[in-house]
C-alpha cells in the first residue's frame, strides 16, 4: 500500500467492540487477568486464571472502584445470577504509534472517565506493546532476560524496524452501573444492549474515541489523523472509492501466523490469498481515486481562476463605464480634471475621453478643458490664406519654377 494510501486509512483507525458472555464459556476474571497481565482467582468457578508469561504490560488502571481488579470482577460475577448473563464488556481500540507512551495513557485515561460519566461503569484500561518482530527477542522481552532499562525497552517499542508497532488498549466495562462511594453493582446498562439503542450508543463511543485520538495527535503536532468510519459510510462522504472490501481481523496468533508464512515466502493459504486479493483490490481503487481526486482538484482550480478573472473584468468594465460617464457630466475643465486624477482607468481614459469631451464642448459652444496653452500648431493651417502670427515679419514670397510656369501659361493668349 502507498504513502497516498495510507494517509488516507490510518493504521490505528480501529476499536473493536466486544462482549463478554457466560453462554461462551468466558469469565471476566479469565479477561481481567490476561489484559492485565496478571492472575486472579474466580471465586465462582472456583478456578485459577493466569496470563502466562506474557508480557508488554506498560499500564493498568482502574476506574471507578476503590479496590483491586480482582475484587472488581469478582463482584460483577456476583452481581449475575443468569446462566447466559453478560458481565464484562471489551473495547480494544488501536493507539496511534505516534503518540508517545505517557500521550497513550493520558487518551486511555481520559477515555475510561468519560465512559465512567456517561454510563455509570467501573472500567478497568490496560495498554499493550506491539509484538516483536524477532520472536526470540519477543521470547526474551517477556521472560525478563534482556538487560535493558525502560528507555531502551520504549525506544524498542517504537522501532519499526523491530515490532509492527500496534499498541493497543484493552478497556473492560462492567455491565452494571457502580456506585462509586459503596461499590454496589446496581441496575444493567440497557442502552448498551437494546437493540436500537445499541448500535446508537456505541457509534457514540466510537466517535468520542476518534475525536480524542485526533486531538492527542494534533496536540502533539502530528499531521496524522485516524477514522473509524466504515468503507461504505468514507464512500458516501466523498472520502474514499466505492467499493472497498474490508479485510477480516486476524487477531494476534493469525496475524503472528500469517506474518511467518509472508517472511517464509508468502502466505499460500486460502485465507492468505484471499486477504492478498483483497488488498490488491483495494490499492487498485485507492490509486485511481486518489488520480481521479487530483485531477478533479485542479480542474475545480482552473474553473475557479477562470471565474475570479470574469468577475474581475466584469468590476473592471463597470467602474471603467461609471467613470466614463463621471467625466462625461463634468461641466468644467476643472471638473474634469478631478475626475481623470481620481480614476482608476486613468491610462485607458483620459486621453479618448478628453478628447470626446472636447469634440463635444466645442459643437455645444463650450470652452473644451486642456492641460496646454494652444499655439499656432494647434489646429490646420490653410498654405493659400496664411497670415503669420501678429508681431513676426512678412516673409518674401518665393515663386518656384512650377509658378513660373504656371504665370507663363496663364498670358499664352498675349
Amino acid at each position: 500500500m502507498g504513502t497516498d494510501i495510507l494517509f488516507m486509512i490510518h493504521p490505528a483507525s480501529r476499536l473493536e467492540v466486544v462482549v463478554h458472555s457466560r453462554a461462551d464459556g468466558r469469565s471476566a476474571l479469565k479477561s481481567a487477568a490476561y489484559t492485565s497481565r496478571s492472575s486472579y482467582r474466580d471465586e465462582r468457578l472456583g478456578q485459577r486464571f493466569r496470563a502466562g508469561k506474557r508480557g508488554g504490560l506498560l499500564s493498568h488502571e482502574l476506574i471507578n472502584w476503590n479496590g483491586d481488579a480482582e475484587a472488581l470482577w469478582n463482584e460483577a460475577e456476583r452481581a449475575e445470577t443468569r446462566r447466559n448473563a453478560r458481565v464484562i464488556r471489551e473495547l480494544r481500540p488501536s493507539l496511534p504509534a505516534e503518540l508517545p507512551l505517557a500521550e497513550q495513557v493520558r487518551l486511555v485515561r481520559g477515555f475510561s472517565l468519560w465512559l465512567r460519566d456517561e454510563y455509570g461503569v467501573a472500567v478497568q484500561a490496560d495498554i499493550h506493546a506491539p509484538r516483536f518482530l524477532d520472536l526470540d527477542e519477543e521470547r526474551r522481552h517477556n521472560a525478563g532476560k534482556l538487560a535493558t532499562d525502560a528507555q531502551e525497552y520504549l525506544a524498542a517499542l517504537f522501532d519499526p524496524t523491530r515490532t509492527n508497532r500496534n499498541f493497543h488498549a484493552h478497556i473492560l466495562l462492567t455491565t452494571r452501573k457502580v456506585c462509586p462511594e459503596t461499590g454496589v453493582f446496581g441496575d444493567k446498562t440497557r442502552i448498551l444492549d437494546d437493540k436500537k439503542t445499541g448500535p446508537e450508543a456505541i457509534l457514540r463511543i466510537r466517535q468520542e474515541w476518534q475525536k480524542r485520538t485526533n486531538a492527542a495527535l494534533k496536540r502533539i503536532g502530528s499531521p496524522a489523523r485516524v477514522d473509524l468510519r466504515s468503507y461504505e459510510e468514507m464512500a458516501k462522504a466523498g472520502d474514499a472509492p466505492a467499493g472497498l472490501i474490508p479485510q477480516e481481523h486476524l487477531g494476534p496468533r493469525r496475524a503472528e501466523r500469517s506474518r511467518r508464512l509472508e517472511e517464509d515466502g508468502g502466505d499460500t493459504s486460502t485465507a492468505g490469498q484471499r486477504r492478498a486479493e483483497i488488498r490488491e483490490h483495494n490499492d487498485e481503487l485507492w490509486r485511481t481515486w486518489l488520480q481521479l481526486r487530483a485531477l478533479q482538484r485542479e480542474q475545480d482550480r482552473l474553473e475557479e481562476s477562470a471565474r475570479i478573472a470574469t468577475e474581475r473584468e466584469a468590476a473592471r468594465k463597470e467602474t471603467a463605464d461609471a467613470e466614463k460617464r463621471r467625466l462625461q457630466d463634468a461641466r468644467t475643465a476643472a471638473e474634469a480634471e478631478t475626475v481623470v486624477e481620481t480614476s482608476e482607468q486613468f491610462d485607458s481614459v483620459r486621453t479618448a475621453s478628453m478628447w470626446e469631451m472636447a469634440i463635444s464642448s466645442a459643437q455645444v459652444g463650450v470652452t473644451a478643458p486642456s492641460c496646454e496653452q494652444p499655439d499656432e500648431f494647434s489646429s490646420e493651417v490653410d498654405l493659400d490664406a496664411y497670415d503669420p502670427p501678429p508681431g513676426r515679419p512678412q516673409p518674401e514670397p518665393v515663386l518656384t519654377p512650377q509658378v513660373v510656369r504656371v504665370r507663363r501659361r496663364g498670358h499664352r493668349h498675349m
